[in-house]
């Protein structure tokens, strides 16, 4: 994960009694004066937030290059939104290998809540060296309201910085600027999605992992082949001081699979630090 400053609480107070026209006003002006002589790295989601970023950068007239990073598990109507709705971003991938790859061929093995590696790998890494524009909000989490602000230093990549016109919006704000104009939104929001992620993502927790397998069983067919080949590709594999793997502990692949869906995986961190350092 990246290193961030921490939020001033003038600045978010300040923000928080304002006018949804306000904080327009504020977003706007917010990316003129920090627009960078190449322009903005935008990072584009295809969700709710990248579309009002985008259409405010838009408004405020600023250069910037629209990018979707293709986490290669999103779902199917989200990337069908973002290139049939979006023609003018571009689509990359971040690695050689999709996601489920790492997972079964790599030690990484599968995500958990708080061994997120997957975020580095196809998210994070995008934009080195650029100002990125990007969509966090700090009414989604306490994490987020405690460490985003509306311009924040990148304190690993000097040369890179975060600009977040709408860190301090609400949903309402979000939702009813979209309606005032007209801003098409990805299909899954109408039926029923109220955010949009990667499919089987565990920061959705065990109920949200299994909601998005009954909507895309195919992807829960594809995690189930990843999870079961690294059970089978490193659980008679030590570790590198001899030790036994975690995933050697499960007798079988369905074992293992239980595990990781049941939301053990997130209270059961020690075993799954094995996997990011051994």
């Amino acid at each position: 994960m990246v290193g961030l400053g921490i939020v001033e609480p003038t600045e978010a107070e300040n923000a928080e009694f304002l006018s949804l026209g306000e904080r327009v006003d504020r977003a706007v002006a917010l990316l003129r004066e920090n627009e960078p002589e190449e322009g903005y790295w935008l990072a584009f989601s295809g969700g709710k937030d990248s579309v009002v970023i985008k259409h405010l950068a838009q408004r405020a007239g600023v250069r910037f290059d629209a990018v979707y990073n293709d986490t290669t598990i999103d779902p199917p109507e989200l990337v069908r939104f973002v290139k049939q709705s979006h023609k003018d971003v571009a689509i990359q991938r971040q690695q050689e290998h999709s996601l489920l790859w790492m997972v079964a061929n790599t030690v990484k093995g599968p995500p958990t809540r708080t061994q997120r590696w997957c975020c580095e790998k196809y998210k994070e890494g995008a934009g080195l060296g650029r100002s990125k524009v990007i969509g966090v909000r700090a009414a989604e989490s306490q994490r987020r309201a405690r460490l985003w602000k509306e311009v924040v230093s990148h304190t690993t990549d000097k040369a890179s910085r975060f600009v977040c016109p709408i860190v301090y919006w609400t949903d309402d704000d979000v939702w009813t600027y979209i309606e005032e104009n007209n801003i098409p939104t990805c299909s899954l929001y109408r039926s029923g999605c109220s955010r949009l992620g990667c499919v089987g993502c565990p920061l959705s927790g065990t109920n949200g992992m299994k909601r998005d397998f009954e909507r895309w069983p195919q992807y829960e067919r594809a995690w189930k082949r990843a999870v079961f080949g690294h059970w089978k590709n490193f659980k008679d594999i030590p570790k590198k001081d001899g030790g036994r793997r975690y995933v050697a502990s499960f007798p079988t692949p369905e074992d293992f699979w239980e595990w990781w869906i049941s939301g053990k995986a997130y209270v059961d961190e020690t075993c799954q630090m094995e996997l990011m350092w051994t």
